[in-house]
């Protein structure tokens, strides 16, 4: 099992110009030089590259009236949906470059998308779009969009040191098909209509450049609950203790990758994903005090087993009477514990629930994502440990797998996701 509910201590010069609060699609369109029915960014739906690049018009804003606190910045050091706090929903979507889409064509998609991530997370109507949350609010949407090795290779720039595969874990059942990616887009919301309205806007701008490899969808995120309490996964487990906390804000941290990479990746982060299925019929059958055992931790309260208090020192040397250890050996919380500050990850999961299987059980389980300054000084050895000796492996199930580079913010209004790695 992942560490899964423990343990964390702790410019482009051609670029488009843009209104920072949001455009409309026909202003999109007009910048794109798309019109009609080839309103998409298909390497057959424009007359070529140059276009995206001339002088445009100043664009025509339709915007909804939306409440500041419903809104998350588009713009900022970081990209929005990693320090943010944890929305309801998620959409996680894979891309792959489509045919031979070229590295100017997925750069245009990358235009496209801050423009129109600028748009949604602000509230502005988007003309010939779904419209399906006209009226609602931003339900703090954020969009976060990170690249794979993959697409790093084919457009010959440099990959980083961190950005590696991830190796075999012992137990795990991979499906190819639902893993990896070239691009993943991350979106956030407490309202699922907006989710959908940006996922078919973004995917419609990628359109015949991009092509969408697998999709995840995700609901009732550890740290969501507005009460600031932890809130449970599908096992019933308080899923989030200890997390790592940092700010959007901040330059340096825990997650955050510093200059001392590729110089497009500063201010990024890295994302490792994990589609966790829990074997629901079998961990219900078992009683109560065996599942705390298998976690180290009291199920109605979190409190590390011998403890009180959820936010209770883990005591790993404690005994009982009889002089076995009060944390057993293979619990999940002693093998996640970081053994360095090195391992620190900052985990944002969420539950899902998917099809009937045909043995009549439910595709169920968590989504772990996890955002991380080195996945091979973090999660790897972390996830090491657990595939070999953590008791809550018998009761999940990993099938699909992925590991990102999460691109810095855009701070410029000229500025786009993307652009030192594509210049």
């Amino acid at each position: 099992m992942q560490p899964v509910p423990e343990e964390q201590e702790g410019r482009d010069p051609a670029a488009v110009p843009h209104k920072a609060r949001g455009l409309s699609r026909r202003s999109l369109m007009g910048i794109f030089g798309i019109t009609g029915a080839t309103a998409t960014l298909g390497v057959a739906g424009y007359a070529g590259v140059s276009q995206l690049t001339k002088p445009a018009p100043t664009p025509t804003v339709e915007t909804e009236q939306v409440q500041a606190s419903d809104v998350v910045a588009f713009d900022g050091i970081h990209q929005a949906g990693i320090a943010t706090p944890a929305q309801s929903n998620v959409v996680l979507t894979a891309y792959d470059v489509a045919g031979t889409a070229g590295k100017a064509e997925i750069a245009a998609v990358m235009k496209a998308w801050t423009l129109a991530g600028r748009a949604l997370t602000t509230g502005s109507s988007m003309e010939g779009d779904p419209d399906i949350s006209t009226g609602s609010s931003t339900a703090s949407l954020s969009i976060t969009v990170g690249v794979g090795a993959t697409l790093v290779e084919k457009i010959k720039a440099q990959r980083p040191g961190a950005l590696v595969d991830l190796p075999a874990f012992a137990g795990d059942q991979i499906d190819p098909l639902r893993s990896g990616g070239d691009l993943v887009v991350q979106l956030c919301a407490d309202d699922p209509l907006v989710l959908a309205q940006a996922d078919r806007v973004l995917t419609r701008l990628a359109r015949g450049i991009l092509r969408v490899r697998w999709q995840e969808q995700g609901f009732g995120s550890t740290g969501a609950r507005k009460d600031g309490r932890t809130g449970r996964n599908l096992m019933g487990q308080l899923d989030g203790t200890n997390n790592v906390t940092t700010s959007a804000l901040a330059k340096a941290g825990p997650i955050w990758v510093s200059d001392d990479g590729p110089a497009w990746l500063a201010g990024g982060s890295y994302l490792v994903v994990r589609r966790i299925r829990m074997l629901t019929e079998q961990w219900d059958q078992t009683n109560k005090g065996q599942q705390e055992r298998v976690i180290g931790r009291t199920k109605d309260t979190g409190a590390p087993l011998g403890s009180k208090l959820e936010s209770d020192f883990v005591d790993l040397e404690a005994k009982n009477p009889d002089g076995s250890l009060t944390i057993p050996a293979d619990s999940h919380v002693r093998l996640a514990k970081p053994a360095s500050s090195a391992e620190n990850m900052m985990r944002r999961g969420y539950s899902y629930r998917g099809a009937v299987l045909p043995d009549g059980s439910v595709d169920q389980g968590l989504l772990f994502l996890a955002f991380q300054k080195d996945p091979s000084t973090s999660f790897i050895p972390v996830q090491q440990r657990l595939a070999a000796h953590d008791a809550l492996e018998r009761f999940t199930l990993t099938t699909s797998s992925g590991v990102f580079a999460i691109l810095p913010g855009v701070s410029a209004e000229s500025d786009w996701l993307g652009s030192a790695l594509f210049s």
